[in-house]
């Protein structure tokens, strides 16, 4: 009965989380009340507050789905003693493309961190957290870019930080590409070809 009970309250967890993407993605989320989550998860307001004290709590869980399995990708590959640093970003960042590309959750939660919330008043603790993300996921590319200078695999002139920061703005640019809807522009192919370009451009 325990069991149950536990797998229910999961099930009724991740429901209220698919109901807040789906919900945000369409109304933003400085507009969209916990009321509204509720009635679109088919719940009632008090599981929801059972659940996520408000919509910081909230917002936090639904991008911890999305961004977790990348940070541990990311954290494996600085931890691991790789003699092939450089490919194993290339890799690791271009697959995120293309399954930003192919994964419509994905491509939900980031467009509505990206583009559909207003980090003001309450809601900067969200802007604080992604911040907080941001920098964890610059000093593992910095610590996998130290290992390929040490292996004597980066140019000249480059320096483990400024590639990290170069790599995480080049990302930043690609994602927004994708999240704007060109046609002009396949972030699946496109995204990690200009990846690809950028690992050219810094390998000694």
């Amino acid at each position: 009965m325990a069991r149950r009970t536990k797998d229910e309250a999961e099930k009724t967890r991740n429901a209220i989380l698919d109901a807040a993407e789906k919900v945000f993605y369409k109304s933003g989320v400085a507009r969209t009340s916990l009321e509204q989550i509720a009635a679109a998860a088919g719940v009632t307001r008090g599981a929801v507050y059972w659940h996520f004290r408000d919509k910081i709590e909230l917002c936090e869980a639904m991008w911890k789905r999305v961004f977790l399995p990348q940070e541990d990708v990311l954290e494996q590959l600085a931890a691991s003693a790789s003699d092939t640093p450089l490919d194993d970003l290339m890799k690791a960042f271009s697959h995120s493309l293309k399954l930003m590309a192919s994964d419509k959750q994905r491509h939900r939660v980031i467009s509505i961190l990206m583009l559909r919330c207003e980090y003001v008043d309450d809601m900067s603790a969200i802007m604080e957290r992604r911040l907080q993300c941001k920098d964890r996921m610059l000093g593992r590319c910095v610590r996998m870019f130290e290992r390929a200078k040490k292996l004597k695999m980066l140019a000249p002139g480059w320096t483990p930080r400024m590639a990290a920061t170069c790599l995480q703005a080049l990302m930043s640019g690609l994602i927004i590409n994708g999240l704007e809807g060109r046609k002009s522009f396949d972030l699946a192919k496109s995204g990690p070809a200009c990846v690809e370009a950028f690992f050219r451009s810094i390998r000694a």
